[in-house]
């Protein structure tokens, strides 16, 4: 399984009481992703990178500044 990771200080997320469900407030946000190989950063879901476990533990990061989404395949 692989996973893309979210930069939470780069990301825009909108006020979740402005919508009934959660989804909507997730689509409404403006998601940053990490890059591939940690270079540099896209709000592009396409060009988002996609990390294993054995490379998210190489990972760097300030604490709790990023979370992982899965990358279903």
């Amino acid at each position: 399984m692989k996973f893309r990771i979210i930069c939470l200080k780069r990301s825009q997320f909108k006020d979740s009481n402005d919508f009934e469900y959660t989804t909507d407030w997730y689509k409404k946000s403006k998601i940053v992703y990490w890059k591939e190989n940690r270079a540099g950063y896209t709000s592009e879901i396409e060009e988002a990178g996609e990390y294993t476990i054995e490379e998210l533990n190489e990972c760097a990061g300030k604490w709790m500044d990023w979370i992982l989404e899965p990358a279903w395949e």
